[in-house]
């Protein structure tokens, strides 16, 4: 018997067979980018983003075009913005430039070194005066224009994570940046991010500097179709069969979520029994998959006010269409106006928790909303 390996990936970056459709999304961006058509590039998280755009940054340097990607997601400050971004830039560029002429020509305010981390990899290391942070700043933003135009180049820059920007100095480094991108004329930028109140505030909020600069494109859920097909192709490909009944409950559980589909395939994989997948499986693998998780879930609800797990039982139980603010809802929790549950509501989506919809709130990860309706719900733990 030949020897297989579990052919469903989640909790990172995926490619090749492993990335599920996508298609129209690709050929949409890469449409963009040759127009250089700046982007914000929404959804929840675990939606396939950052898999998205690296297929996308593929395409793009096969057509001559040099990509740079830089994560803003653990930056907090003007000075980690800069030390990421000319990292990224660094990377990019020492593949087509021999590294150490490149940076004396980029970056006069910047010292940058080159070692290697334990894997062998290049790794950039950056230095400057925190005394002329703004002046750096402003440099390291205008470094990649200025070399394509040079070169006679274009390119385009992922801003991954780009809503944690606010947190770096307000709006004047929201002001800053504004003002740079918009003279670029050879670089085409990418805005991804996953907090999507943050985002729109950040791009439809009139009296915010990036108000209006960029084309939105919120990502959507696969098409069960296109899921279905996938899934089946995955598990075929692994030697193992698996009936249309099952495709169909599989997409219907995780509502076409990508990340979500691909967790419930490990976890059928690793149980199934004579290669073969059915119905009765789907069930079992939910159990398994929530014993897994549950440490890490009565962790989070551990740590959320009594208002907020309030909120989040009456999402639990919230069908489409329906809302939490029910009048029932609030009866059964003793609250006397909406308002105070919209309160809770918020603070769940500063924390990830919770996000809206087209108008609807819900619990963003789909397995933590089992479990809640399963092991908090049912024994009104709240």
């Amino acid at each position: 018997m030949r020897d297989f390996k579990n052919p469903f990936i989640y909790g990172g970056r995926v490619s090749g067979g492993a990335f599920c459709n996508r298609e129209g999304e690709i050929r949409e961006l890469l449409e963009d980018i040759r127009g250089r058509q700046h982007v914000i590039l929404s959804s929840q998280r675990r939606f396939g983003k950052t898999s998205l755009v690296w297929k996308v940054l593929e395409e793009t340097q096969t057509e001559g075009i040099i990509p740079v990607y830089a994560d803003l997601y653990p930056i907090s400050t003007l000075g980690e913005f800069i030390e990421e971004y000319a990292r990224a830039i660094a990377r990019t560029l020492s593949s087509y430039e021999k590294a150490k002429r490149l940076m004396r020509e980029l970056f006069s305010r910047l010292h940058l070194s080159m070692g290697v981390d334990p894997a062998g990899n290049p790794q950039w290391s950056v230095g400057f005066d925190r005394s002329r942070e703004a002046e750096t700043f402003d440099e390291v933003v205008s470094s990649l224009e200025n070399y394509l135009r040079r070169k006679g180049k274009y390119g385009v820059v992922v801003f991954d994570e780009f809503q944690q920007i606010t947190e770096t100095d307000g709006e004047k480094t929201e002001r800053r940046l504004r003002s740079a991108i918009q003279t670029h004329e050879h670089v085409s930028y990418l805005f991804v991010g996953s907090k999507r109140h943050l985002l729109h505030d950040l791009f439809s909020n009139p009296n915010r500097p990036f108000y209006r600069s960029g084309k939105i494109f919120p990502l959507e859920k696969i098409a069960s179709g296109h899921l279905q097909k996938f899934v089946k192709k995955r598990f075929n490909g692994a030697g193992v069969d698996i009936d249309e009944k099952t495709l169909g409950l599989i997409v219907e559980t995780t509502e076409c979520h990508p990340y979500y589909t691909q967790y419930l395939c490990h976890v059928l994989y690793d149980i199934m029994e004579k290669r073969r997948i059915r119905t009765d499986d789907v069930p079992r693998a939910i159990d398994l998959l929530l014993r897994r998780e549950s440490t890490a879930y009565m962790n989070t609800w551990d740590l959320l006010t009594h208002r907020q797990r309030q909120v989040l039982v009456a999402l639990s139980e919230t069908g489409p269409g329906d809302s939490p603010f029910r009048p029932e809802m609030l009866r059964r929790f003793n609250i006397s106006q909406p308002a105070v549950m919209i309160r809770a509501v918020k603070s769940l989506m500063d924390k990830d928790l919770v996000d809206r919809e087209n108008g609807q709130y819900g619990i963003i990860d789909l397995f933590f909303k089992r479990w809640i309706r399963t092991s908090i719900a049912m024994s009104s733990q709240v």
